[in-house]
C-alpha cells in the first residue's frame, strides 16, 4: 500500500525495549521526522503466538503508513513470543494487559510522543488485551481486528485436548503454540464488555464475514457499549486474517484512515 501523501515524513525505526516483571519486551518505534513538537502514537498488539511483524507483515506496513503521515507507531513482542523474554507456560491475557500498561507508561514518558494522543490497535488476543486495557486507563483511540472472545471462548478451550495435555505434559499444544494452565485459569475472570463500557473514545472494529469471532454473540455487546462511537467493518469473504492481497489492502486502508483521523 503506497502512502498517499501531501506531506510525507522520513521515518526512523529504532529499537525500544520495555522492562516488565523481570523480562525484556523487545520492540521497535517508527518515529516520523522531522517533528518540532511531540507526535501522536499508536501501539500495535499482535495475536496469540504471533509477533510484532503481524501475521503477514501487516503491522510493519501499518506502522510505516502511520509514520509516513506523522504518527509514531510502536510494535513489540508480548512476553514469550517473538524475541521477548518469558516462558509460554506463564502466558495469560491478564499478564498481557499488564505488559501493555508498562509499554504505555514508557511511551508516555518519551519526549518525542504526545502522552495525550496515544492509541492502541490489537489483533485477536491482542485486541482483547487492548479492550481490557482501555477499560483500565484512558486511550485516545482504539482499533480492533477480530477481537478474541475471552471467557466466551472457554467451551472451545475446555472442549479440546488442552487441559488433558497440561495434566500429562505440563503444557498444551495449540497449532504448534505452547501455553500453560495460567491462560485457561485466567479466562473466566475477563470481562471485556464491562471494560468496553469504560472506554470513552472512538473505536474501529474490523473483521471478516467468515470469522467465527465476528459472530453476533461476541460483537453485539460492543455495538451496545459504544453506539455511534463505533465504526464496524465486516470484510466480505475474509476469515480470521486477510487471505488475499485485496483483503489485506482493505483492512490496512480503513484502519490507517481511522487512526490518522482519531489519534
Amino acid at each position: 500500500m503506497a502512502p498517499r501523501c501531501g506531506l510525507c515524513y522520513v521515518q526512523a525505526v529504532d529499537p525500544l525495549n520495555v522492562e516488565h516483571a523481570g523480562r525484556t519486551l523487545r520492540g521497535v518505534l517508527h518515529l516520523p521526522h522531522p517533528h518540532r513538537e511531540p507526535v501522536p502514537a499508536v501501539v500495535l498488539c499482535h495475536g496469540f503466538g504471533e509477533n510484532r511483524m503481524g501475521s503477514r507483515d501487516e503491522f510493519v506496513r501499518l506502522a510505516r503508513l502511520l509514520a509516513d503521515k506523522g504518527v509514531a507507531a510502536y510494535r513489540f513482542d508480548f512476553a514469550a513470543f517473538g524475541e521477548s523474554d518469558g516462558d509460554p507456560a506463564d502466558f495469560s491475557v491478564s499478564d498481557q494487559v499488564s505488559q501493555l500498561g508498562a509499554v504505555l507508561d514508557q511511551l508516555e514518558r518519551n519526549r518525542a510522543v504526545d502522552p495525550a494522543r496515544i492509541g492502541v490497535l490489537g489483533f485477536s488476543m491482542g485486541a482483547l488485551t487492548a479492550v481490557l486495557t482501555a477499560g483500565a486507563r484512558p486511550l485516545r483511540t482504539l482499533a480492533l481486528w477480530a477481537p478474541s472472545g475471552g471467557a466466551l471462548n472457554l467451551p472451545f478451550w475446555n472442549g479440546g485436548p488442552y487441559r488433558d495435555q497440561i495434566r500429562d505434559w505440563g503444557y498444551a499444544d495449540y497449532n504448534g503454540i505452547r501455553f500453560g494452565r495460567a491462560f485457561l485459569d485466567d479466562l473466566p475472570g475477563l470481562d471485556q464488555f464491562a471494560a468496553a463500557r469504560r472506554h470513552a473514545g472512538p473505536v474501529l472494529l474490523a473483521g471478516g464475514t467468515e470469522d467465527s469471532l465476528m459472530r453476533a454473540e461476541l460483537i453485539d455487546p460492543y455495538v451496545e457499549a459504544w453506539g455511534a462511537r463505533l465504526e464496524l467493518h465486516r470484510i466480505e469473504g475474509m476469515g480470521h486474517s486477510p487471505g488475499t492481497l485485496a483483503e489485506r489492502e482493505r483492512l490496512l486502508d480503513l484502519t490507517g484512515e481511522f487512526l490518522l483521523r482519531t489519534v
